[in-house]
């Protein structure tokens, strides 16, 4: 065997055995709750993220203490802990579909038209709004980009917006459940009537914490 041939085979095997680790790379970041303050790190789907080892005297449980939703994974309630991220596709790059989205805007939030009144009615962002529903705000006492959901519809995941609600309005005689974890899971509250300031409604599960930018997924009842 000549030296070029010699080469390319000891190349072609180093191809072999570093792909498949590159295709599979995992990163180990830390993520840390300070304060008992819920903080994001990483824009991830939930399919790449694994819990590794908790560093914190208090303790990280999925679902209450860290998670990943809509904006990526966090911690919360003074975990602080290293998690195992495997590469690829992070949410921002990812297709979105229908999932979450019911809405005619496919970033989530609608923006204020001078036409806009109070409450939908009409043909006003897809009609049938007779029957009452809800709209979310992203600042407080109703201000800033919105969305409205009808009554006996139901969001399991608020991709990218979620987190930013600050205040709820109902019209209709609608009640709006609402929880902090995706999929109607995790600590929720049923809210009736409006509520323009969500940092005045605190999280019965969660002493201490309000619900103020902490929305995941959602019904109108």
């Amino acid at each position: 065997m000549n030296l070029r041939a010699y080469l390319r085979l000891v190349g072609f095997v180093t191809i072999l055995l570093i792909f498949p680790s590159l295709a599979t790379a995992q990163n180990s970041i830390k993520c840390e709750s300070n304060n008992g303050r819920r903080n994001y790190c990483g824009n991830y789907d939930p399919d790449q993220v694994r819990f590794e080892r908790q560093i914190s005297g208090s303790p990280c449980v999925q679902g209450r203490t860290w998670g990943v939703d809509g904006r990526g994974l966090w911690v919360d309630n003074g975990c602080r802990a290293y998690f195992r991220v495997r590469s690829g596709r992070g949410r921002g790059d990812r297709d979105q579909g229908s999932e979450g989205y019911r809405g005619d805007n496919p970033n989530g939030w609608w923006h204020r038209d001078p036409n806009d009144t109070w409450p939908p009615r009409g043909n006003w962002h897809g009609g049938r709004w007779e029957s009452g529903g809800a709209c979310f705000y992203r600042d407080r006492g109703f201000g800033g980009d919105y969305f409205c959901m009808r009554r006996g519809e139901a969001r399991d995941y608020l991709p990218g917006y979620g987190n930013d609600i600050s205040s709820i309005r109902t019209f209709g005689g609608a009640r709006v459940i609402i929880f902090d974890g995706r999929n109607f899971s995790g600590a929720r509250d049923r809210i009736r009537g409006d509520q323009p300031n969500l940092q005045q409604l605190g999280v019965a599960q969660l002493p201490g914490h309000t619900w103020n930018n902490r929305i995941s997924s959602i019904r109108v009842e």
